[in-house]
């Protein structure tokens, strides 16, 4: 893997990190890779963190950032999926870059969606989506999807009760207050290899920590904004999109095919022995398709 670059030191004419938005809110943020590499903003899943790095081929100048409420990010309460494209957008003007790629895994892709809408071809040049949810009012029965714990929360947010959904997410993140990798789960299932690789396995522990070690509001946003209406259809978005699906991963099948047909122009891709993990095995793939789009 290569060696992530600190944001906590001056790198060139900028300072790298937490850099301060417009409205004053912190965004943390990391650069990893290749300094002169093929610039793709990646979006962490539902909790992460800035320090959720994928094994990177040559070439590429991977950004990854804390959404609000996560690591060095502050919070943003009433925050919508859209809301994240002015904050990448600022992110990549202060990096000085005009067009990027975006790759958004798991709870991250209504946020990459989103973002890819908002910004459109002038500063995204390609989009991949990595076994992620999509938005409920294009999922064939994606309520029920959601199963028995998440879907009264889903039901209370979009019935205007979207701040009594996230106490709840809250008081359920307790369980993993004293050690957050418990959320990485008990290492069993088609994800076992990845998750217990050694290479990587130091890094998932520590972006997990980093997301909730000090408290869950972020994965209390993240839930929250991508179960309400995401303001816009599927087919609005605009810009290249590769879809990518580990079919042993036993959730966002559904997902995966809303995503794959109704953004115009989706590819869709499928590892048939792969997990939800999988994109850490076949980043270098998934980063082929958006160079290629570029």
């Amino acid at each position: 893997m290569t060696d992530p670059v600190s944001h906590e030191v001056v790198k060139g004419d900028h300072f790298a990190g937490p850099m301060r938005l417009g409205d004053g809110r912190k965004l943390g943020f990391l650069e990893s890779g290749d300094p002169q590499g093929f610039p793709i903003v990646f979006f962490h899943g539902s909790p992460g963190s800035r320090l959720l790095v994928p094994p990177l081929p040559d070439g590429i100048r991977l950004i990854t950032f804390d959404r609000p409420g996560y690591g060095l990010s502050t919070s943003k309460p009433d925050r919508l999926v859209g809301d994240c494209a002015p904050d990448v957008a600022a992110l990549i003007d202060h990096l000085e870059l005009d067009r990027v790629g975006l790759v958004a895994w798991s709870g991250g892709c209504p946020f990459g969606v989103a973002t890819a809408r908002v910004l459109g071809p002038k500063r995204v040049c390609a989009l991949a989506l990595v076994n992620g949810p999509g938005p409920l009012d294009e999922v064939p029965n994606a309520m029920d999807l959601l199963g028995a714990e998440r879907s009264p929360l889903a039901e209370l947010a979009r019935t205007g009760q979207a701040e009594r959904a996230k106490r709840r997410i809250v008081k359920r993140m307790v369980a993993f207050s004293d050690d957050p990798t418990l959320f990485l789960g008990s290492g069993r299932g088609p994800d076992r290899e990845i998750l217990s690789d050694p290479e990587l396995r130091p890094m998932f522990e520590h972006q997990m920590r980093e997301a909730i070690g000090n408290g869950a509001q972020g994965i209390a946003e993240d839930l929250v904004a991508m179960w309400l209406p995401f303001g816009f259809a599927l087919a609005d978005v605009g810009v290249p999109t590769h879809v990518f699906h580990g079919q042993l991963d036993p959730d966002n099948g559904e997902d995966v095919k809303a995503y794959s047909t109704r953004i115009p122009g989706a590819s869709l891709i499928t590892w048939p022995d792969l997990g939800h993990f999988g994109v850490f095995r076949r980043f270098a793939e998934v980063a082929r398709a958006v160079v290629g789009s570029a």
